[in-house]
């Protein structure tokens, strides 16, 4: 199943949430919203804010601002992490990503929408 990163479900009308829900696509509903998240990049490059990147910090209701970057995750206190360019299996507490400074296959697009529905 899919999943929709939207703050705007309740503006599309019912006729629209069927066929969404008819094509598998699902509303995603926040557990922890408004939690410390730290942007993590290992290989010390800046951290380029991508719209996958804003969006998530829109939906989680964090400003860029106040979101800290680091190249280590000792760095920062947070709670919750987003390790990017370490693709690998995710935690309660960190989601590792691809890089997002270059397009995604659709494998990884794919992996990287399922952590992020179970990490949210």
């Amino acid at each position: 199943m899919a999943v929709i990163l939207s703050f705007a479900m309740t503006t599309l009308t019912s006729r629209q949430q069927a066929a969404l829900e008819q094509m598998g696509i699902s509303p995603l509903t926040l557990r922890k919203p408004k939690v410390p998240l730290a942007l993590i990049r290992p290989d010390a490059a800046p951290i380029s804010q991508s719209q996958l990147v804003d969006d998530v910090l829109r939906l989680l209701d964090i400003q860029s601002g106040d979101c800290p970057q680091a190249v280590r995750e000792q760095a920062v206190s947070a709670h919750r992490y987003w390790v990017m360019g370490q693709p690998r299996p995710g935690t309660a507490t960190h989601l590792f990503s691809p890089a997002l400074d270059k397009p995604l296959s659709v494998d990884e697009k794919r992996r990287l929408w399922r952590s992020l529905q179970r990490w949210l």
